[in-house]
């Protein structure tokens, strides 16, 4: 019995075929539709199929195998620049130390793709609007072909509902520039309702909702302090705070030193294009030691469930905190307390 992922569903099906295990593996097959509901389509069917066969691994993915002597760590980077799953024992680990979320394709890694590119164009960009087009926008133009690459992106990696949400509320947020509407609530609305429109069953995913969840909160956070350098560094343990009463809703692996991972969202943002830069330069495995020594300290962990009760009292107060200060110092103050209740 397999349960497989294909790039808009998922579906179960049965295989007799004497393969080597399958799993995280990128295959073609052919399924037999006839009894597939519209119904089943989006919430996931079983289907008899034939001609199961693997499919070949891309070019830039067999350049990354090749920097890296360890299988576990090249599909770390699978994972983190393709989209790619991860085996269970290192997500097991990348849970134990709070770190998944840097490894699902989010926000982070599409302001790193958008930069990049248009560091890359603005001077070509610059040549051409100086001699033919003076009147043009620049940031304007360049964010349309920006849009388009992140697009395919996109496709590359299968739409991943965490990065469905970010190119989402990029696209919302760049119109509303255009339209000068910064309203911080408007734009999650929009991106949400944008994203139920054109990727439906994303929008139902665990993945979908700690990552619209997670940006909510960075805009309560923005409402009440003003964003600065300090500010910015105090945001990592603040969001920090309030993903792990969320967090630990859904996975429940921790250990003490799950608590520097704010320390270490920090230093991804410097890592992810390094480590982009050292690949591309053929010296990917760089931080393979550096990486496994941490992977290793998420090996043992403690079982942590937060009950419905105390999610549904957190997330109540997270509607109005919007609204209400208290109830935003309340959020920080149940987060907090239920924090030191674990660790002490």
């Amino acid at each position: 019995m397999l349960k497989i992922k294909s790039r808009n569903f998922s579906f179960y099906t049965i295989n007799r075929s004497n393969l080597k295990n399958l799993l995280n593996e990128n295959i073609s097959i052919k399924i037999f539709t006839k009894n597939i509901s519209f119904k089943d389509y989006l919430f996931g069917f079983f289907a008899p199929s034939f001609d199961l066969k693997l499919k070949d691994v891309s070019f830039l993915e067999k350049y990354i195998e090749f920097q890296h002597k360890d299988k576990k760590i090249t599909n770390l980077y699978k994972a983190l620049y393709f989209g790619r799953s991860i085996d269970y024992d290192t997500r097991q680990k990348l849970s134990t130390l709070g770190i998944s979320h840097l490894f699902a394709l989010s926000g982070l890694h599409l302001g790193v793709l958008s930069g990049i590119l248009f560091l890359i164009l603005s001077p070509f960009y610059k040549f051409f609007q100086q001699r033919f087009f003076p009147f043009r926008n620049r940031f304007f133009d360049l964010g349309i072909v920006v849009f388009f690459v992140e697009f395919l992106y996109l496709y590359f990696t299968n739409f991943p509902p965490s990065l469905v949400r970010a190119f989402i509320m990029e696209i919302v947020i760049f119109i509303s520039l255009v339209y000068l509407e910064k309203e911080p609530l408007k734009i999650l609305f929009f991106t949400f309702l944008a994203s139920l429109l054109i990727f439906f069953e994303k929008v139902f995913s665990i993945g979908y909702f700690l990552s619209f969840i997670g940006v909510y909160y960075i805009f309560l956070f923005i409402k009440y302090f003003k964003i600065n350098f300090v500010n910015t560094l105090i945001l990592s343990f603040y969001m920090y705070m309030m993903m792990f009463v969320i967090g630990h809703f859904f996975f429940y692996n921790f250990n003490y030193y799950q608590l520097l991972s704010p320390i270490v969202n920090i230093l991804f943002s410097v890592f992810y294009p390094v480590s982009i830069f050292v690949h591309f330069i053929g010296i990917g495995d760089l931080f393979d030691n550096l990486i496994k020594w941490y992977l290793n300290l998420g090996e043992k962990y403690y079982y942590v469930k937060i009950h419905d009760f105390t999610l549904t009292v957190f997330l109540f107060l997270s509607l109005i905190a919007y609204y209400r200060k208290w109830a935003f110092y309340g959020i920080n103050a149940l987060a907090l307390s239920i924090l030191l209740y674990i660790i002490l």
